[in-house]
């Protein structure tokens, strides 16, 4: 394994959530504790964009930076490790109860950051 693998996989990670979220947003609401309505269709759809414009530029960065990638790697940790600390933050406040779907997820987005930092690191 090397660091453009890992941006591939966490691209193709990345398009499967976000193929899910198209096709299944009451689904994915649900394991979290959340009822799907019209409002929060909408911004799933604004998020959907923001989030696939990230998933492209995540695609094309071992392209453009070749062998300059490991310093995209060190951002893309902290990029991995956002959403486990709003799982946190929103458990912590009450804002959303712990469910084994926040757990899952971030359990995947710590493996992404190690792996980011692992191969940053080996590469640099």
């Amino acid at each position: 394994m090397n660091l453009k693998l890992v941006f591939r996989i966490y691209f193709g990670f990345g398009a499967l959530m976000t193929m899910m979220m198209l096709v299944a947003p009451a689904a994915m609401l649900e394991g979290y504790g959340m009822t799907l309505t019209d409002e929060i269709k909408l911004f799933i759809q604004f998020m959907i964009v923001a989030y696939a414009s990230m998933l492209i530029v995540t695609w094309m960065l071992p392209a453009w930076l070749g062998d300059d990638l490991p310093k995209a790697g060190f951002a893309y940790v902290i990029i991995a490790l956002l959403p486990v600390t709003m799982n946190i933050y929103h458990v912590a406040t009450g804002a959303l109860p712990a469910s084994t779907a926040q757990f899952v997820e971030s359990g995947v987005w710590i493996v992404f950051a190690g792996l980011f930092y692992f191969y940053s690191k080996k590469t640099a």
